[in-house]
């Protein structure tokens, strides 16, 4: 799809990559760009700063009748959505012994916020024959994340959705995107650093890089309409040993996750 002169909806947008993405979209040219989040006024903030042709909407991706209407408030301002931007999420720690209520929030987040974008705006878009979905997901989602198990299976679950949706209905205009990045100078990377010593292994194997690189990045995948999106040639270089050898990319994210490299 052509970014100039669409419209989109962006989630988790008041802040990190999310409001890289809102402002990388109205610079290439978007008609209409929706920041939300649910830190409203983080939201109200960033499009404030975009200028006409922006609006803020808070919305909970988790719960589907706040996606509903943030669909509604769109279309009733800017009428067809063009492309939609999934990108709001969370870190969830812990492994097996992770309470269930952290396991549903990271679901919840990670994985439904996805299922509930699909089901506002697919039907929409497959009548008008044309649609992107773009799902921030990250490389958890093809490799997996140390000492988060309810992240990594949600993210994956959400990889799986997205190529579900690629298969099912790219024949019909569809066009869908997982972007899979690794360390990005966010809030989140920062208080997943400093609140868990095993995530913080990432960041000294993987090349830290700015929200704004990752957005020129993900946006110049949507227009060539790519279904994976790696902002780090690492990560898919890891995703391609994990397809050819398992065996070996399990000894190498062993000797990755004790500090050292295999």
């Amino acid at each position: 799809m052509k970014i100039e002169g669409s419209v989109a909806v962006v989630t988790g947008a008041a802040s990190g990559i999310g409001k890289a993405l809102a402002e990388k979209l109205r610079d290439a040219g978007a008609r209409g760009v929706v920041v939300s989040d649910l830190d409203g006024d983080g939201a109200e903030e960033v499009a404030s700063a975009l200028g006409d042709g922006a609006m803020a909407v808070r919305a909970d991706v988790a719960d589907e009748s706040a996606v509903e209407e943030l669909v509604a408030v769109t279309r009733e301002r800017f009428g067809a959505i063009d492309l939609f931007v999934s990108n709001a999420g969370l870190t969830v720690i812990g492994g097996f012994e992770a309470p269930d209520d952290d396991w549903r929030r990271a679901i919840d987040v990670n994985l439904m916020a996805h299922v509930y974008a699909a089901r506002a705006v697919l039907p929409a878009m497959l009548e008008a024959g044309r649609g992107h979905l773009l799902q921030t997901i990250a490389a958890a989602g093809v490799l997996t994340a140390f000492g988060a198990a309810p992240y990594t299976v949600a993210k994956h679950g959400a990889v799986a959705f997205a190529e579900h949706l690629a298969v099912q209905y790219g024949d019909r205009g569809i066009g869908v995107s997982c972007l899979l990045p690794q360390a990005v100078n966010t809030p989140m990377l920062t208080a997943s650093v400093t609140d868990h010593e095993e995530l913080a292994v990432l960041k000294s194997f993987s090349t830290v890089l700015e929200p704004e690189q990752v957005a020129d990045i993900a946006l110049a995948g949507v227009e060539a309409n790519r279904i994976h999106i790696y902002p780090h040639p690492e990560a898919a270089d890891s995703f391609r040993l994990r397809a050819q050898d398992p065996d070996r990319w399990v000894a190498d994210m062993r000797a990755m996750r004790s500090g050292r490299r295999a």
